[in-house]
């Protein structure tokens, strides 16, 4: 059998920084954070492509699993309502 330690965000990585941000005040710091702050460390251009993100009063609904060719991979959940969510991307 093969595993790897870590914890799998992707599906709702950014949505859960917006409410953390968000709950700390510091929404206005989120898009430096998440975007610009990486590639000025490393002396590199920032992506052009942007998304878009929603917040609302009923929690999102995300997937508990996600299907892989290797068999489901449980998606991160802390146990709490998430209210954030990436609503579009343009590149």
């Amino acid at each position: 059998a093969c595993g790897c330690a870590g914890v799998f965000t992707a599906p709702v990585a950014v949505g859960w920084l917006a409410q953390v941000f968000e709950e700390e005040g510091a929404l206005d710091r989120l898009e430096t954070f998440t975007s610009l702050n990486g590639p000025a460390f490393y002396r590199r251009t920032p992506n052009a492509g942007r998304i878009r993100l929603e917040r609302s009063e009923t929690p999102v609904e995300s997937a508990a699993q996600v299907a892989t060719g290797a068999g489901p991979v449980v998606v991160f959940d802390p146990g709490r309502p998430l209210h954030w969510r990436v609503a579009g991307r343009e590149e």
